[in-house]
């Protein structure tokens, strides 16, 4: 059986659709798990109707606690030989879980599909699957394959054959419940950025296989209310808490020397990412000399510092950069060039 697992937090808009790409699924054995996270809108409601109608359909709810907390939940409850996550405002194909099932895939642990993105509110039949490119070959991966897998939750680049895929998100793949429960890995609550990354890292660490089937089975609904578009103080202390995570978790598997390049351009990709999104952002509150004194402490922090000299030979050109110009303690251009990047991200 497969175990889909949705959080839902004040998705009323989106819910009914998420719900019902799933219930009309091929695929005959799996389950849903709703999980209400203190929703304040008709959610629950949705939620309750489902699971009266459906007995494939099982419904808990707690207080507001944060996604990560609502799918730990969920993997608590879950049942199934496989675990499936679905966000509540997206949606998947009617064949994702029968893939899932197959018999010639049930001696991988993870399996990895491709995802499309649709504009907000469209209907689940109306993403073009088809213009996605999807490919007939399956591409298996096992041992020291493994490794490259790793690689790229760390410093994202495509498949060979040029496909792009997300191994920093839970969705568009499934996971192997047993080993999530023999190496108790979760969600962290502590890290609201980056758990994803931080959760598929503890996990690809302990699978020996995968296979990745180049099919378009899950929908991303982009709507304006994402949290990327708001200003986000403690972004700084945040990434500081993911990066002694990461490190750790490298550490506990004995691939740190390993992948020790890889994890520092990804300390610098997450320092840009906090002189862009929090330090600089054109949203911010602060004053111009709160923001310098916050610059001298990311400069302090000994996981920066230990990234710096990697700078050189890792990362784009305009990382490589803003990165210098931190370094050198130009605060000025710094400042300038992450207001920038913000306009330019923004935009994209």
């Amino acid at each position: 059986m497969i175990s889909v697992i949705i959080p839902v937090y004040n998705a009323e808009p989106y819910l009914a659709r998420c719900i019902d790409s799933v219930l009309a699924s091929a695929c005959v054995g799996f389950e849903i798990i709703l999980v209400n996270d203190g929703s304040t809108d008709r959610s629950p409601e949705i939620c309750s109707g489902y699971a009266e109608q459906d007995s494939r359909v099982r419904f808990v709810s707690q207080e507001n606690q944060g996604v990560s907390a609502a799918r730990n939940r969920g993997l608590g409850e879950a049942l199934g030989e496989w675990v499936v996550f679905l966000d509540a405002d997206d949606f998947i194909s009617d064949d994702f879980l029968d893939m899932v099932a197959r018999p010639e895939y049930q001696d991988k642990d993870l399996i990895l599909f491709r995802f499309a993105v649709c504009a907000s509110g469209a209907p689940a039949g109306s993403c073009d699957i088809e213009a996605a490119g999807d490919g007939p070959a399956a591409r298996c991966y096992q041992g020291e394959e493994m490794l490259p897998l790793i690689r790229r939750i760390l410093v994202p680049r495509p498949l060979e054959g040029g496909w792009a895929l997300d191994f920093r998100t839970p969705c568009a793949r499934a996971y192997k419940r047993r080993i999530l429960e023999q190496h108790a890995i979760r969600f962290s609550p502590d890290i609201r950025i980056g758990e994803d990354l931080l959760f598929n890292l503890e996990y690809q660490l302990r699978a020996e296989s995968c296979v990745f089937l180049p099919r378009t089975v899950y929908f991303y609904d982009v709507h304006g209310d994402s949290s990327s578009h708001h200003f986000n103080p403690g972004l700084h202390e945040n990434h500081v808490l993911l990066l002694q995570a990461v490190r750790d978790a490298l550490g506990r598997c004995g691939m740190y020397a390993a992948l020790e390049q890889d994890y520092h351009s990804y300390a610098l990709e997450n320092l840009t990412y906090v002189l862009i999104r929090e330090i600089f952002s054109p949203l911010s509150p602060r004053t111009y000399r709160e923001s310098r004194r916050l610059c001298r402490e990311m400069r302090r922090e000994r996981m920066y510092r230990e990234a710096l000299p990697y700078n050189r030979k890792t990362g784009i050109l305009p990382r490589r950069i803003l990165v210098l110009f931190f370094r050198l303690k130009c605060c000025l251009l710094v400042n300038l060039i992450s207001r920038v990047s913000y306009v330019y991200l923004e935009r994209k």
